[in-house]
This record gives structure tokens, sequence and C-alpha cells, in this order.
């Protein structure tokens, strides 16, 4: 057989989506607006998007706005919904896969104006810098 190869763009795309999943690498497909996880044993569509995730992991606060956070809030993470969150104690994700939680200590929703755009909310946690 004749080896193929990618003949535009869109092709080479779902080449290198092909290759993500059988490597290991997170897929998301958009559905309704919203990125969501390819399961590793499910087919790749035709009609719909895909997109190797993005691996930017920690939400980008930096460190003149962490000094300005109380310093009992030790984490950030973002649920799946886009939502930030501040904690006492690192979360961890919760059994319903939809956000982040952790056992006895606070939280409190962020009032920050944060660039989610391209964060997979599964490595969102992001630590307090040393020294802040």
């Amino acid at each position: 057989m004749e080896k193929l190869t990618p003949q535009n763009e869109h092709q080479e795309h779902m080449v290198q989506v092909l290759l993500a999943k059988m490597q290991g690498v997170q897929v998301e497909y958009k559905i309704d607006g919203n990125w969501r996880n390819s399961d590793d044993d499910t087919a790749v569509r035709l009609y719909l998007e895909y997109r190797i995730a993005p691996q930017l992991t920690p939400l980008p606060i930096s460190r003149e706005i962490w000094a300005m956070i109380a310093p009992k809030w030790k984490w950030a993470a973002m649920d799946k919904d886009g939502e930030v969150y501040f904690y006492t104690d690192k979360p961890y994700i919760n059994t319903r896969d939809i956000g982040w939680a952790n056992s006895g200590g606070d939280y409190c929703g962020s009032a920050l104006a944060t660039n989610t755009d391209d964060i997979n909310w599964r490595l969102s946690l992001t630590e307090r810098p040393e020294g802040v």
C-alpha cells in the first residue's frame, strides 16, 4: 500500500490529533462552544473540532497580585466551568470531576479578572509563590 500523506492543513491537524491520542496526550473536542476531554477510546469524529489540550498549567497570577491577596490563601485553581477559587489547603479534583475541593480548609471565589483562555482546568492548580 502506498504511504498516505496529509494533503492540507486540516488533514495534518487531524494526523496530529490521532498521534496525540495514540501517545497518551490529552485531546479535547469542542461542543456547544466548550472544550471537553476526548476519552482515550473514543473514535475521532470528522464533524467535531479537535485540539491537543493546552498544557499551560498555572493560572496567570503574578507575584504582585499574590502579594495583595491575604497570606492564608495558599492555592488557586480553576473549576471546569472556568471559575477560579482560592484555598487555604491544597485542593484535589472532586469525585464528580467538575472542579476542585479540599478537606476541611477554607476556600473562596476569586474576584480577579484572570485570563483563563486555553488553560486546562485539571492542570490549573497554582501554588502561592514562596516569599509572597
